[in-house]
């Protein structure tokens, strides 16, 4: 096979920005909302797709009874932007009210052929099932899987896969362009609120070694988007880049991104990958490399495989030391409105600025950053 090159942290901010706000996008959501409360008792709630008082009161009630220890409590107002949320964390009060999330159903799933279908199949639910046991997050918005050799092709299984779901999204090609060639010459891969799109080298034949050979290649690149998409949900879709005022939106890329590479070396770690020599060469890159966390900020300042090490390690100090739910709850932070920094005091329990400090000497220093890990 050819040299793998892969393009990573192609988390699809400009096409679904905003998107949840269209009409009809949040209407899943809604009747998930609806169906949880009416079994939760509440008869005078009935599924209509739309937020109406009945649907706000019954959520207020749902808090006020089931808020005290579950992240019900820190949820932002009902609205269409975080009717997700809601939908979520009322599914995991009790047994059964995760059926009603749209998550509950199968994915669309598309390749090339009925073995490429297949593998993205497999592949996907394997990363699923990883999210639900290592992080303990069930998304409720259902993700549509496509993969191909192609950028034409692969552009036409997105649109394919929205148009199931009502109407297509315009400038697609142009999208996933930016991840994908035709023929593709590389790995890539794109996360959006309800869409995972890869795409892997172009071959002139397809059978069981290249399903071998790519096999683990494709499930590292799905964790690392899955979690991407995970952190738009619990953001409630507060997406960040050119022109959005990237400072309101999801928060600083060195998060973003290193909270995926960190799922790479989680899933290595569960399942008996080298984690060790990923966890050194990050090490080793975040003490050679001049690049800062204070310069990884903006959306797409982080680019390259160095600087995805780089941020990895950064968020690997916080979760070894907080937990990885901690990394996590930053997100279900923003989500509920909360600024950057407020978001990671709040998740964390010291500011954002004295941890970029602090960063500096502990990627010099092992002593230093194994001492910080070390406090619970």
């Amino acid at each position: 096979m050819k040299p793998i090159v892969r393009l990573l942290g192609a988390f699809a901010i400009s096409l679904f920005s905003g998107l949840t706000a269209q009409a009809g996008m949040e209407e899943p959501y809604v009747r998930c909302v609806q169906q949880q409360l009416s079994a939760l008792g509440l008869s005078d709630v009935a599924v209509t797709g739309r937020i109406n008082s009945a649907t706000k009161a019954g959520v207020d009630t749902v808090r006020r009874q089931f808020g005290d220890g579950t992240n019900l409590a820190a949820l932002p107002r009902l609205s269409t932007d975080s009717v997700v949320s809601w939908c979520r964390e009322i599914g995991a009060l009790k047994p059964g009210l995760r059926q009603m999330m749209p998550s509950s159903r199968p994915p669309f799933v598309l390749g090339q052929s009925d073995m490429q279908t297949v593998l993205l199949q497999s592949s996907f639910s394997e990363v699923e099932q990883f999210y639900r046991s290592f992080y303990g997050i069930y998304p409720a918005s259902r993700v549509d899987v496509a993969g191909a050799d192609s950028g034409e092709v692969l552009a036409d299984f997105a649109l394919e896969l929205q148009r199931r779901r009502g109407p297509s999204i315009g400038r697609m090609r142009d999208y996933v362009a930016r991840i994908c060639d035709t023929p593709s010459l590389r790995f890539g891969g794109q996360a959006y609120m309800n869409q995972l799109l890869i795409c892997w080298p172009y071959e002139t034949s397809y059978g069981a070694d290249w399903r071998r050979d790519i096999a683990g290649q494709l499930s590292f690149l799905m964790v690392h988007e899955y979690m991407h998409h995970v952190q738009r949900e619990l953001a409630n879709n507060k997406v960040g880049g050119p022109g959005y005022g990237y400072r309101t939106k999801m928060g600083p890329a060195w998060m973003v991104e290193g909270s995926a590479s960190l799922a790479e070396y989680r899933w290595a770690q569960q399942r008996g990958g080298n984690s060790a020599k990923m966890l050194a060469k990050a090490q080793k890159y975040s003490e050679d490399s001049k690049k800062t966390l204070n310069a990884m900020l903006e959306h797409g300042s982080v680019k390259g495989y160095e600087q995805y090490q780089i941020a990895m390690y950064g968020v690997f100090l916080l979760e070894e030391r907080f937990g990885q739910a901690s990394v996590l709850n930053y997100w279900r932070a923003i989500g509920a409105n909360a600024s950057w920094e407020s978001a990671f005091h709040s998740a964390f329990g010291l500011s954002m600025g004295e941890y970029m400090g602090q960063f500096k000497t502990m990627r010099l220093d092992p002593a230093k950053a194994m001492a910080f890990r070390a406090v619970k």
